[in-house]
């Protein structure tokens, strides 16, 4: 069994220094927070994802979840891992104090997640479901839906799924089957089915509340045609709403997670927003779930690696290179220590990146911030990069720890393995690596000609000149504005000479986010270098900075070329090959 210490010290230092106290006093859920209080909600998130979710990990997968009768049950210990959660306030952590919630920031809420995460990500999953459908009834404006059920979910009473997948529409939703037909009460009656839906039946709260995408009788054809619908697990007076778990997934990982199909049964439900328009709604739901499921990448690339560096630190194997001992720890040994610090520098530079979007999430949706639109433009250009890079990163960053286990990686009693299982699904689920892609290039890019992207690569470059007389990464701060004039130039060439080439920008697409997102771990890394010019900054942890983005720019920033490379031919043979 594998111990897990949640990052406070980064997380510390990200809001104190890199985020700091300037842009965070400009958030008005931060106007009666002081510092001491800060330290309080991060050490007591800590404190629980270490004492109480932490243990859990490795039995919740090795029992599972039970369906009997219909009835999911889950690990044991969960639900009063749960009720505890839930008494003690992290439901509602970052959601309106209107409705019982506690309405701070995500920039409070973020790392506080990540703790739940890479403690048990199995049982984290529960958490953003609950918050992702509180926005999406607020973002619908229906304040009767609100009144209904959102004390309930804020409080953690109930909680919530989002059920879009079925067995003919994966990400195609305009291939959906369900149907509402309206009730002559001015609600409908749900028929179909529902797959993969994550804590769609459990034992954990009194109620679940399904947001179900469906369409009506006259719906127009395709995604133009769905509508959204609140579809409660049971009714006011306790009977059930014909909502039946007909199985749970046998998976890969996350097995303390229970993933459902569903059959709605005539099932009663009210519309969520107007007619036709779901996937509007949906889409703030998702947006929200895709920053989380980012931040599963950070947090159990994390847990592997810590992990893998305590096994490196005890156990004992080889002569050392340099002075000649045998046997040595095995984070002595040059090439061990270059995969820590592989994992180490990524981990860290994806952690600043979500940070850093999480203060545009709070920026964008506070009126009136001088930043507000300019917030709101970065986070929609780089969510589908911290998604899937972040991801991405994080399977390749946790198949490193297991390679530094050896063959005791490749056992399940260490407990190493389970990492990879259960971060595998992250790369997939809410979109693959290759819809973010496609997001990322033809919807946040070719859609404005490349407005946003060129002003968020002008803001890196200049947030990054301090580096331009740094004592120590001068020569990174080179590297970093070099690879960043060639992908700029790349990107402009996709537009001017490529943008009516569709099977090309779709071959070339997951080439360039990866690019970006290798380019925006740099840019967070030297940010941080710059803002731990402090004092009051512990010396060994600025010069460990420094070191990290001396390794990051040696290591991972060599990628970009590839990946420019990779876009420049990325439909060489494509189309000419015959499967």
């Amino acid at each position: 069994m594998t111990h897990y210490k949640a990052p406070t010290q980064d997380v510390h230092f990200i809001l104190r220094h890199h985020l700091g106290k300037g842009r965070l006093s400009q958030l008005t859920a931060f106007e009666n927070l002081d510092e001491s209080l800060v330290n309080a909600i991060i050490d007591e998130a800590a404190k629980f994802a270490e004492q109480a979710l932490a243990p859990l990990n490795q039995s919740g997968d090795l029992q599972g979840c039970r369906l009997e009768n219909g009835q999911v049950t889950t690990p044991d210990g969960w639900v009063e891992a749960y009720h505890a959660f839930r008494d003690s306030g992290w439901t509602g952590l970052c959601l309106p104090e209107r409705l019982g919630g506690q309405g701070l920031s995500k920039v409070l809420a973020m790392p506080v997640a990540e703790f739940w995460q890479g403690a048990n990500l199995a049982f984290s999953m529960i958490q953003p479901l609950t918050e992702g459908s509180v926005e999406a009834l607020l973002a619908s404006g229906n304040e009767a839906l609100i009144e209904q059920y959102g004390e309930g979910l804020v409080s953690g009473a109930w909680c919530a799924t989002m059920a879009l997948t079925e067995p003919s529409a994966g990400s195609d939703l305009g291939l959906l089957k369900t149907r509402a037909e309206p009730d002559g009460k001015g609600n409908y009656r749900l028929s179909g089915q529902k797959l993969y839906i994550s804590y769609g039946s459990h034992d954990l709260s009194d109620n679940i509340l399904h947001l179900v995408l469906a369409k009506l009788p006259d719906a127009p054809a395709g995604s133009k045609g769905i509508s959204l619908f609140a579809v409660p697990n049971k009714l006011d007076d306790g009977s059930a709403n014909g909502v039946l778990c007909t199985g749970i997934e046998h998976k890969m990982g996350l097995h303390g997670s229970p993933t459902c199909s569903l059959t709605f049964g005539g099932s009663w439900g009210q519309i969520v927003g107007e007619p036709n328009q779901g996937l509007r709604t949906m889409f703030v739901m998702m947006n929200e779930a895709r920053l989380s499921v980012g931040l599963q990448g950070v947090a159990i690339a994390e847990r592997a690696y810590q992990s893998a560096l305590g096994w490196a630190q005890e156990r004992k194997q080889g002569r050392s290179v340099t002075s000649g001992e045998s046997p040595v720890a095995l984070v002595d040994h040059p090439d061990i220590k270059r995969l820590l610090l592989r994992m180490r520098s990524q981990i860290l530079a994806a952690r600043l990146l979500g940070s850093t979007l999480s203060l545009r999430a709070d920026e964008a949706r506070q009126q009136g911030h001088r930043h507000q639109a300019e917030a709101q433009q970065e986070l929609d250009l780089l969510t589908p990069v911290f998604k899937a890079w972040s991801t991405e990163t994080g399977c390749a960053l946790t198949a490193d720890a297991i390679q530094i286990y050896g063959g005791m990686g490749f056992v399940e009693e260490t407990g190493v393995a389970q990492f990879y299982r259960d971060l595998k699904i992250s790369t997939i689920y809410e979109g693959t690596t290759g819809i973010q892609a496609q997001d990322f290039l033809f919807r946040k890019i070719l859609r404005d000609q490349g407005e946003a992207f060129f002003a968020w690569l002008g803001r890196v470059e200049s947030s990054i000149a301090p580096l331009t007389g740094h004592s120590v990464c001068q020569t990174q701060w080179a590297a970093i504005t070099r690879q960043l004039g060639a992908l700029r130039n790349h990107v402009q060439w996709l537009i001017q000479d490529k943008a009516n080439d569709q099977p090309y920008l779709h071959a070339a697409s997951v080439a360039l986010l990866q690019a970006t997102g290798t380019l925006a771990g740099a840019w967070q890394l030297a940010r941080a270098v710059i803002q731990a010019e402090d004092d009051t900054v512990n010396p060994a942890y600025r010069d460990n900075l420094r070191a990290l983005l001396q390794f990051y720019c040696g290591h991972w920033l060599a990628d970009i070329p590839a990946q420019l490379c990779r876009i420049k031919q990325a439909d060489s043979g494509l189309l000419s090959y015959q499967f």
